[in-house]
């Protein structure tokens, strides 16, 4: 079936709604979700899901549902990884379209408190570059029918546009990390070699100043300012380690988190301990992986401005389909305020692009602990 043989406006309008995500500047776990529930709503299907390969090609690394409630989501537990009738179709790279998946061959069943499913249709969601990037999944027709050729051609078709919205996500994700990231360098190579050096001249003059012979009052306020020249330059540094970017090109992630971790102590003073996953380049995209680095980088920032802490443990571990990054200070800790500071707020704002979320746990004399999580995308 082309465009031009689909006759029920629904449907075409709604082929329509998934060809204009295409320019709708969003992130792209928001588009995931919009494409999945466009395809059930344009196949009339009770169910869908979207299952995002790994980078082994051969299990799921993520799976968004449709049509299933968040309690009866957490009673099922883990997501499938891409067995029975869903691993059929990575494996096929194609449609495969089953009627009764009870009797199916390649069924393996459902978990406990998973929802009846009697029927499945299951198409690949293929980038320009022809990289299948993972599959929609479609159970149990809304009129009880079985899912049909039209059903088929319609949501392969559907396929083929969500390829086109993820392709310019990634685009248009890829274009603002590279602005993003030559704007963040040019500003810490200004902030380091203009205005460090400057407070530094400043700080000479005043210790030269406060060397003779002053009349107590003076000295004092000379003292007062070298003690805010100081706290002033270590705000500046704390912030240059912020926005700096990491240049180690062709260095593992692993390599990139130790040696972060180390500049720690030489830019901020303060002990970091570091526990990584074993192979854990093997398991996270670069894309995740650069994020993972900045959320070491602004968790690390955020001890370094408000903890006092003398100590950091560092734990970066893969559990299924997401990493987790745990950052614990022996710091002052605080209350967490509602909605946190800008710092907290980037690193959800990171967490949530990646479908991921950050967690703060502090009490005042405690120290802290932030757990941020994303999952494995590319």
């Amino acid at each position: 079936m082309t465009y031009h043989r689909i006759t029920q406006p629904a449907r075409l309008h709604a082929l329509i709604d998934a060809m204009l995500l295409i320019e709708t500047p969003a992130h792209l776990n928001d588009l995931l979700h919009a494409i999945v529930e466009g395809a059930s709503g344009l196949v009339g299907a009770r169910y869908g899901a979207l299952g995002i390969i790994a980078t082994d090609g051969q299990t799921l690394s993520r799976f968004l549902t449709y049509g299933v409630d968040d309690a009866t989501r957490a009673a099922i537990g883990h997501a499938p990884h891409g067995h029975g009738v869903l691993g059929e179709t990575i494996r096929a790279a194609t449609s495969v379209r089953v009627d009764d998946l009870a009797h199916h061959e390649g069924s393996s069943g459902f978990p406990p408190h998973h929802p009846v499913m009697e029927r499945f249709l299951g198409v690949p969601i293929t980038t320009s570059d022809g990289h299948v990037y993972g599959n929609l999944y479609l159970t149990d027709r809304l009129d009880g029918q079985p899912f049909d050729d039209d059903d088929e051609a319609l949501l392969r078709a559907f396929g083929r546009a969500a390829g086109l919205v993820i392709d310019q996500a990634r685009l248009r994700r890829n274009l603002r990390e590279l602005t993003l990231s030559e704007e963040r360098e040019r500003l810490a190579r200004d902030l380091h070699d203009t205005v460090i050096q400057r407070l530094f001249g400043v700080g000479l003059s005043l210790q030269l100043a406060a060397s003779r012979d002053l009349d107590e009052d003076t000295h004092n306020r000379v003292e007062v300012a070298l003690n805010e020249l100081d706290a002033t330059i270590h705000e500046i540094r704390t912030t240059i380690f912020e926005i700096d970017q990491d240049d180690f090109e062709g260095a593992s992630l692993e390599e990139r988190l130790t040696t972060l971790s180390g500049e720690v102590a030489e830019r901020l003073g303060i002990k970091v301990e570091l526990e990584i996953a074993p192979g854990l380049d093997h398991q996270v995209g670069k894309h995740v992986g650069r994020h993972l680095v900045q959320a070491l980088r602004e968790t690390l920032s955020n001890v370094a401005r408000h903890a006092a802490a003398r100590e950091a443990r560092v734990s970066v571990r893969v559990d299924e389909d997401r990493v987790a990054l745990s950052v614990r200070d022996d710091g002052v800790g605080f209350a967490v305020p509602t909605g946190g500071g800008r710092g907290l707020r980037n690193l959800a704002s990171r967490a949530r692009e990646l479908g991921g979320e950050c967690v703060v746990d502090s009490t005042p004399g405690r120290g802290t602990l932030v757990t941020w999580t994303a999952y494995r995308l590319d």
